[in-house]
């Protein structure tokens, strides 16, 4: 994880303190260098022994003065222009990192966007209601094409490492839990859940419908097989009144037995009218609970962005990310 924000105030603090401090060297080179030369004249009226030159004149101090002052000043000078080329230098950097952060950012909302779009409840709503509308094979095409829309989302998701990042990367760091890895591990928590009750949801659209297709198929079948009997029973009655011999009328009997057999297993086959409300009853509940669950999804979405966009501007102000760290309970 980056430095802390902490460090870098640290930074700015020693070096505010060594500047302090080489100015206080420079005021007081001075005053050491006359005492330092007070005290060698001292050493040689009493001892005779001689470090400098006795009896430094005051044209002479004057001139030490003179050129140390100019000396000085130039110092602070080119100090000055230094720290002000290093300061512009340093803003520069930071607003570029900041810039190329925040449009990192950006392409993270963009595809958390396109994520949240792809849990469209309303889709597989409408495939479920609108069957009187439209076709069995037309909706389950809807449902596969949601299908998948959500791997997409899924290959999306797993491309955005800040969120599904391995969580050994925050294992040395002093912010560990901070707010950012808890805000990421929400939203990869809920995504992850939230796609498997979807694809829960599809399948549970698939299984109305093709059981709905299966509806259909038998209600034909025995259309046309109550048509078939009633064909039957007219031959038997018409044969009988003709007269036809016994064995044509037993195999006409023995076909009309067989059609009335495969109505009555068709019958019984055939779901309810309840049975097949209790299936749509299921998926709206499910479809309601996802609607909830997107929508806590796209709170936190929201915060790990808003988190994102506020280290963007630690980078532009200080040149490094603050990091807020998180108690765990």
């Amino acid at each position: 994880m980056k430095k802390s924000k902490r460090n870098h105030v640290k930074k700015i603090s020693v070096h505010k303190k060594s500047l302090f401090f080489v100015i206080i060297m420079l005021v007081a080179a001075p005053l050491l260098i006359n005492s330092g030369l007070a005290a060698t004249d001292v050493l040689y009226n009493k001892l005779g022994i001689t470090f400098t030159a006795k009896g430094l004149s005051n044209e002479s101090w004057l001139d030490f003065w003179k050129y140390y002052l100019s000396t000085a000043i130039a110092f602070f000078g080119v100090y000055l222009v230094w720290d002000t080329a290093n300061k512009d230098r340093k803003s520069r950097d930071n607003n570029d990192n900041s810039i190329q952060y925040l449009n990192r950012v950006s392409q993270e909302e963009k595809t958390l966007v396109e994520v949240v779009q792809c849990f469209n409840t309303g889709i597989i709503y409408k495939a479920l209601n609108q069957l009187g509308e439209t076709t069995v094979q037309e909706c389950k095409a809807v449902l596969q094409e949601t299908r998948d829309k959500l791997d997409e989302a899924h290959i999306k998701f797993e491309m955005l490492t800040d969120i599904v990042d391995d969580r050994e990367r925050c294992g040395g760091c002093d912010y560990n839990p901070c707010a950012d890895r808890k805000t990421k591990e929400r939203v990869s928590g809920i995504f992850y859940e939230m796609e498997k009750r979807y694809i829960h949801l599809l399948n549970m659209g698939d299984n109305y419908l093709n059981k709905v297709a299966a509806e259909k198929r038998n209600l034909e079948i025995m259309e046309n097989q109550t048509r078939i009997r009633e064909n039957l029973k007219n031959q038997i009655s018409y044969m009988q009144l003709r007269g036809s011999s016994y064995e044509e009328l037993v195999q006409k009997q023995e076909e009309l037995a067989n059609v009335e057999q495969q109505i009555e297993e068709l019958n019984k086959a055939k779901m309810s009218r309840e049975e097949m409300e209790k299936l749509v009853v299921s998926a709206e509940q499910e479809i309601d609970s996802l609607a909830k669950e997107r929508a806590e999804f796209i709170g936190y979405c929201k915060s790990y962005i808003n988190l994102r966009k506020a280290h963007a501007r630690d980078l532009k102000d200080n040149g490094v990310i603050a990091y807020l760290k998180v108690e765990e309970k």
